[in-house]
């Protein structure tokens, strides 16, 4: 019976150590096959995400190599080495040379525009992309852009249904010029931020006067169509291309301010005083003008004397500059680096590269204060001036719906009808009239 006993004993044995190794075998397996699923899948995201596969990127920069690197390739080749950029001198700006890239066969896949509004372009050869199912699926964050950027950006959609084609990469910076030794030697206090174009014709008219010989001229409105954009109107109705000029807003109260800036005495000469509209800063630079309202001169902002305020504002328009046309980045439709693409400009518009920038110059879209106070932070000659001004507005956004065609009168409007002497609302008339020739031009001529 003992050996019976050992017998069955020892298979017992035998059989629990069969069990144990067939569990420690299976286990094992599990666990190597679930370790080989979890690195499987965080291989398929790393090529997904193209960290560090070898990719060619190529890049319409509307400007030459110089300037593309000193603009972004510096900071493309430090964070991406595994990305190659061919640059062509192409782009929206002139867009012949946007055709002939892709007629070459070197269809971008990024396409760095002049001006965000030139997105029509984009649509004739084929390459505008809505970036804004990727901006989700990618996280990236729309909401560090001032706001009015991302809504004048989605404005510009060639097809008008709101879709983001283009990201905006500089501020356009619009301000209130003034010389400080015209209002010292007049005797008035300076202008401030947040004025309107109202209070600053009324200052302009107390500024305006000869003195000792010199006649001081209050405001010179050089080339006053910014003034225009403050509305974000649009004077054609886009759905029926009817013209709306004599009842616009926009334009009554924009020929009515150069009417009378233009008229007040001394300030303009008294015979076609619309032939110094349009100096493009000739004027100011005399030394007799007391004010200017421009897109921001930093080459007269150097000097001493001069110094800068707000852009003036419209009355019921409180806190508006003109519309943002400032450059942008566009990810081309047919790109097959889309995700790529959109990593660089992530990067582009990081609060890291955008505060360098901003040190050096150029004033960042986003709405970061510590990118702003940044801003010309590495030159001296800037630091006594008034650079916050030119962050204390948001912009305008333009129409939602613009019509296909353009009234062909605004551009010189402002010239005409001082130059006219008509009342207002009969120069208006003119402008309808006129306009309504120039729709109807446009329609036959398709």
């Amino acid at each position: 019976m003992k050996s019976a006993k050992k017998g069955i004993g020892f298979l017992s044995i035998l059989l629990l150590l069969l069990l144990a190794a067939c569990a420690s075998s299976t286990g094992g397996k599990e666990e190597n096959e679930k370790k080989g699923s979890e690195k499987e899948n965080t291989d398929a995201e790393a090529i997904e995400e193209g960290s560090d596969e070898e990719i060619t990127l190529i890049w319409a920069y509307q400007g030459n190599e110089e300037q593309y690197q000193e603009d972004v390739g510096r900071f493309i080749e430090e964070k991406f080495p595994h990305v190659s950029v061919e640059v062509y001198d192409a782009g929206t700006d002139h867009p012949e040379t946007l055709e002939e890239l892709v007629a070459k066969g070197k269809t971008p896949d990024i396409v760095t525009m002049g001006a965000i509004t030139h997105t029509s372009h984009l649509k004739r050869f084929e390459l505008d992309y809505d970036m804004s199912e990727l901006i989700e699926e990618t996280g990236f964050d729309l909401e560090r852009y001032e706001p009015s950027f991302v809504e004048f950006a989605r404005n510009q959609d060639p097809a008008q249904e709101g879709r983001l084609v283009v990201l905006p990469i500089t501020r356009p910076s619009y301000s209130l010029h003034y010389n400080k030794d015209v209002f010292d030697i007049l005797g008035v206090d300076y202008p401030r931020d947040g004025m309107t174009w109202e209070e600053v014709t009324e200052l302009a008219k107390e500024l305006t006067r000869e003195v000792n010989g010199t006649q001081y001229r209050g405001l010179d409105l050089d080339t006053p169509y910014d003034a225009y954009t403050q509305f974000s109107q649009e004077s054609i109705d886009p759905e029926t291309n009817e013209v709306l000029i004599t009842e616009s807003e926009a334009y009554k109260r924009y020929l009515g301010l150069i009417g009378e800036v233009t008229s007040i005495p001394g300030n303009y000469p008294a015979e076609k005083p619309g032939d110094l509209l349009h100096n493009w800063g000739e004027e100011f630079g005399k030394g007799n003008v007391a004010m200017t309202p421009i897109a921001t001169n930093f080459g007269w902002l150097e000097q001493d004397h001069i110094d800068i305020v707000t852009y003036p504002v419209w009355e019921g328009y409180e806190g508006i500059a003109p519309q943002p046309r400032g450059r942008g980045h566009a990810i081309t439709r047919p790109s097959e680096h889309k995700k790529e693409a959109l990593e660089i400009l992530d990067y582009l518009l990081s609060e890291e590269v955008q505060t360098i920038k901003s040190k050096e110059g150029t004033a960042s879209p986003l709405q970061n204060p510590d990118i702003h106070s940044a801003f010309l932070a590495d030159r001296p000659e800037y630091q006594d001036k008034n650079l916050e001004s030119l962050f204390l507005h948001s912009y305008a956004v333009g129409p939602s719906k613009r019509s296909l065609y353009g009234d062909g009168v605004i551009t010189t409007a402002g010239i005409e009808y001082v130059n006219s002497g008509k009342d207002l609302n009969e120069f208006l008339r003119i402008l309808q009239d006129q306009a309504e020739k120039n729709v109807r031009s446009q329609i036959e001529s398709e």
